[in-house]
């Protein structure tokens, strides 16, 4: 089995799932993905007459076998995420599923348990030492439960646990296995952020066991829609991970593909924005619509006429045209968005494919970067 180079994270949301099925992750990258409700989709509310015979859920694993064995990539890590902190602003589904299942350890490795039959899955283990009363040897228990139908298994630690997770670790990985360490939303190019990232990963500098992946999300969950300097370098963002992975003892990096790390809250939308790409900086632009009120008429107008218009003509945009690396070519699935919503050719008024957009550019770039060896050593 492969090592992969880069790990994208998604969030199982509507955008995050097109993107799953329809991106070639080839053999050098694996999908993360973290499902946090029951159903991707929120159930239609039968009607009043329909209601005594309404379908039940179908069970877990038929729900997700389908879109995780639909996903082309050698292999995908599958979380049940427990370090996903409620709050009181997730919608009902994600605080359900969080109690019920993540939250419990056995049902969650039930859960785990029933999609072995698809043998990309790698599923991942984190502790559950901070939850409830809590269980010090968490890690160990789901190790032994899950190993004997998993041929790999990862592990996912913090700054918070790294201590006793990695005493935990060490008796159980396996060669096969993956370990991630999470650095949250450190910066990596400010002094104090690389100081503390070196103390958490220098807790695994001696670690050989198997291949170590740091995770890093550069744009930081606070940055909204309203705050961003329109078709503007976006400041605070320090995306060298993929440059300074291996001087954090590991052999592969992840983040969050391109966008911020979805904290599944409700509320927001009070301007469309579009967080795009420059891969030849390594930095990424901000373009956004004008705000508005609540209960006023949404702006969505400047998703094409001030948004895209604005990229398009953009010196990023140009820069990456006059590249001998084609990150804006014909299998840029996000940069086909782009002009295809410009030319009508497909509906534009939806801040969602914004999103989408992102997340494919980043992916292609990536991509193009990978297979022009720039991630050789």
């Amino acid at each position: 089995m492969n090592t992969p180079v880069y790990v994208p994270i998604f969030r199982l949301r509507q955008q995050e799932k097109g993107v799953l099925i329809t991106f070639d992750f080839g053999k050098d990258i694996f999908p993360y993905v973290e499902i946090f409700k029951a159903q991707p989709q929120k159930a239609a509310v039968p009607r009043a007459s329909d209601r005594t015979s309404a379908k039940p859920l179908k069970p877990f694993h038929q729900i997700y076998l389908p879109i995780l064995q639909a996903i082309n990539s050698e292999r995908i890590f599958v979380d049940l995420p427990v370090h996903l902190v409620r709050s009181r602003n997730m919608p009902e589904p994600v605080i359900e599923f969080m109690l019920s299942v993540v939250e419990k350890r056995a049902v969650r490795t039930e859960r785990m348990l029933s999609l072995s039959s698809c043998k990309k899955i790698i599923p991942v283990i984190s502790t559950y030492a901070h939850i409830g009363d809590g269980e010090k040897q968490s890690i160990l228990l789901q190790e032994a439960d899950l190993r004997p139908e998993f041929d790999s298994i990862a592990y996912r630690t913090s700054g918070n646990s790294i201590i006793s997770d990695i005493a935990q670790i060490r008796t159980v990985a396996k060669p096969q296995d993956f370990l991630f360490i999470d650095l949250g939303e450190l910066c990596l190019s400010d002094p104090d952020d690389i100081d503390e990232a070196l103390y958490i990963t220098g807790k695994i500098k001696d670690f050989n066991i198997c291949s170590v992946i740091i995770i890093n999300s550069p744009i930081a969950h606070t940055l909204s829609n309203s705050k961003l300097e329109h078709a503007q370098r976006i400041s605070g963002i320090s995306n060298i991970l993929m440059d300074s992975f291996e001087g954090f003892y590991a052999q592969c990096f992840a983040d969050y593909a391109g966008v911020k790390k979805d904290l599944v809250e409700e509320g927001g939308g009070i301007s469309p924005g579009l967080i795009f790409y420059d891969a030849i900086g390594n930095d990424f632009y901000g373009y956004r619509g004008r705000t508005w009120k609540k209960d006023e008429k949404r702006h969505l107008d400047d998703i094409k006429h001030k948004i895209l218009k604005d990229l398009l003509i953009s010196d990023i945009v140009t820069h990456m045209n006059g590249s001998h690396l084609e990150y804006l070519g014909s299998g840029n699935r996000g940069w086909k968005m782009v002009n295809d919503m410009w030319d009508e050719n497909e509906a534009w008024r939806s801040q969602a494919k914004l999103k989408r957009i992102s997340m494919e550019h980043y992916l292609y770039c990536i991509r193009t970067k990978l297979n022009a060896g720039y991630f050789n050593r």
